[in-house]
C-alpha cells in the first residue's frame, strides 16, 4: 500500500486539505491511501498528530510549525500507515500533471525538492540564510525506515535543532544534504549509518520538471520568470506566499489567483 501524506496544523488551510484530496484523486492512478496529519482531526482520513515537541515553540521566531512533518518520519507513532512507500505534500500546491512516477523510482535514497529556481553559487555563499537552501520540503519521497534516523535526531537534540534552524528545508540541507557535492552518485545513507559514517548525503533532489515556484521562477537562469503557469511540469508550488516577490504584504491564497483559477476546475 501506498501512502500520501499532509500536515495541517492550526487554522491557516481551513479548505486546503480537501482541495489537495480532490487533486490527488484525479493525478493518482495507483492504489493509495491519503492522510492528513493533524492536531485537530475531523474527517476519516485526519490522524491525530503528536505534541512532543511543542514546548519548544518559540513564538517570536515562529518557525517551528514546519517540524511538525518530521512526526511522520517515525512511521511507528502512526498505526494507520499501512505499507511501506510514502509521499508527503504541502497542502498549497497544484498539481499539473499525473504525480505516479513519484512512486515508480529508485528509492535506495529518499527524495526531496530541489530548488533549481536557486543559484547554487548564492546558497554556497549564503548556507547559512533561510532564504538560501536549495531544498524545500513541500514534497518528499521515501520508504519506511529511511527518515527515522532525521526523527531520532530532532528528538535528541531538538533545544539544539530548534534555535539554530528557524525553517526545516535549512535544518535539512545543513544535515542531510551535500550542496557541495550534490550530483555525485548518492550511496545508501542507512548503509553509510551502519558503518558510522557522515549521513550528509541522506536526500536526494528531484529532477527538473517535477515541481516549479509561482513567487520564484523555475530552473536559474534560463526560467525565472515569477507567477507563471508552467504546465509541463508536475507541481507548482505556492510556497512563501507572505513574500516581498509576490508583490503583497499579507498571505495570498493559491486559488484566488487570477492566472490560476481556472486550473483549480479538476
Amino acid at each position: 500500500m501506498k501512502n500520501i501524506l499532509c500536515v495541517r496544523w492550526g487554522d491557516k488551510y481551513n479548505d486546503h486539505v480537501e482541495k489537495l484530496k480532490q487533486q490527488v484523486e484525479t493525478r493518482c492512478s495507483l492504489d493509495y491511501k491519503f492522510f492528513c496529519l493533524t492536531d485537530k482531526p475531523k474527517y476519516s482520513y485526519d490522524i491525530q498528530l503528536p505534541t512532543t515537541w511543542d514546548h519548544h515553540f518559540d513564538p517570536v521566531r515562529n518557525g517551528f510549525w514546519a517540524y511538525r512533518k518530521c512526526y511522520m518520519f517515525n512511521e511507528d507513532l502512526f498505526p494507520q500507515l499501512d505499507g511501506d512507500e510514502f509521499v508527503y505534500l504541502d497542502q498549497d500546491i497544484l498539481i499539473h500533471n499525473s504525480i505516479d512516477s513519484l512512486f515508480l523510482r529508485d528509492t535506495n535514497n529518499p527524495w526531496i525538492v530541489r530548488g533549481w529556481w536557486n543559484d547554487t553559487e548564492n546558497c554556497k555563499k549564503n548556507y547559512g540564510k533561510i532564504k538560501s537552501t536549495p531544498l524545500n520540503s513541500s514534497i518528499i519521497r521515501w520508504n519506511r525506515g529511511q527518515l527515522k534516523p532525521v526523527y531520532d535526531h530532532i528528538n535528541d537534540h531538538a533545544d539544539y535543532i530548534f534555535f539554530t534552524y528557524s525553517t526545516i528545508d535549512n535544518y535539512f540541507n545543513h544535515f542531510w544534504y551535500n550542496l557541495y557535492d550534490e550530483f555525485e552518485a548518492e550511496t545508501s545513507m542507512l548503509d553509510d549509518i551502519k558503518k558510522g559514517e557522515s549521513t550528509k548525503k541522506l536526500f536526494r533532489g528531484f529532477e527538473q520538471g517535477i515541481a516549479y515556484s509561482w513567487y520564484k521562477g523555475n530552473i536559474f537562469p534560463e526560467d525565472m520568470d515569477l507567477n507563471k503557469v508552467r504546465t509541463d511540469n508536475m507541481i507548482c508550488l505556492f510556497n512563501n506566499s507572505y513574500s516581498i516577490n509576490a508583490g503583497k504584504t499579507g498571505d495570498e491564497h493559491m486559488y484566488e489567483i487570477d492566472e490560476v483559477k481556472k486550473l483549480w476546475n479538476i
